[in-house]
C-alpha cells in the first residue's frame, strides 16, 4: 500500500522511501499554504523536523483503492529548535519546548498505478502547520506561501 509506506517513511524521515511512492505532478495541498510539490514538501518536512524531531503522524484507519484513499494522521512532537521555514515570508519562530498534540486530521489522496498524485487535507483549517503555530499561540497574515 503505497499510502500506508508514504506516511511511515515521513514518520522515519525517508525521503527515498517516500519518492517512491509517488507520482509526476505529485502535490500537496493543505491549509495555509499554496500546493507543494514534492521537493517543497520535503524541504517543509525537514524544517517541522528540525524543530520537532519526535513529530509524528500516528497514522491510521488507512485505506486505498484503485483511485484513490484516505487515512486519519494525528501530529504530535515537541517543539525544541527554532522553527525556520523553507520560505522567506515565513517569520522564524522561536522554540517553545512544548509537547503539542493536535486533533485528528483526515488526509485524501489521489492514486494512479500504485503512485500517490495529490495529498489532501480535507481537516477544518487549525490543523497542520497552522494548527502546530496555534498550538504555539502564534497566528500568521496570509503572505506568500501562506496565502
Amino acid at each position: 500500500m503505497s499510502i500506508r509506506v508514504f506516511l511511515e517513511a515521513l514518520d522515519h524521515h525517508d525521503e527515498d522511501l517516500a519518492a517512491e511512492q509517488v507520482g509526476g505532478g505529485f502535490a500537496v495541498d493543505s491549509p495555509g499554504h499554496y500546493p507543494l510539490g514534492f521537493r517543497d514538501f520535503w524541504r517543509s518536512q525537514l524544517a517541522l523536523w528540525e524543530a520537532f524531531p519526535d513529530l509524528w503522524n500516528h497514522a491510521h484507519d488507512i485505506h486505498e483503492g484503485f483511485a484513490a484513499g484516505s487515512a486519519i494522521i494525528q501530529l504530535t512532537g515537541t517543539f525544541v529548535r527554532d522553527l525556520d521555514m523553507p520560505w522567506h515570508e515565513f517569520p522564524l519562530i522561536q522554540a517553545t519546548g512544548e509537547r503539542i498534540v493536535l486533533p485528528p486530521e483526515r488526509l485524501e489522496f489521489t492514486l494512479e498505478y500504485g503512485e500517490i498524485l495529490s495529498i489532501r487535507n480535507v481537516s477544518p483549517d487549525g490543523v497542520g502547520l497552522l494548527g502546530i503555530l496555534a498550538v504555539e499561540g502564534i497566528t500568521l497574515p496570509p503572505p506568500g506561501i501562506m496565502g
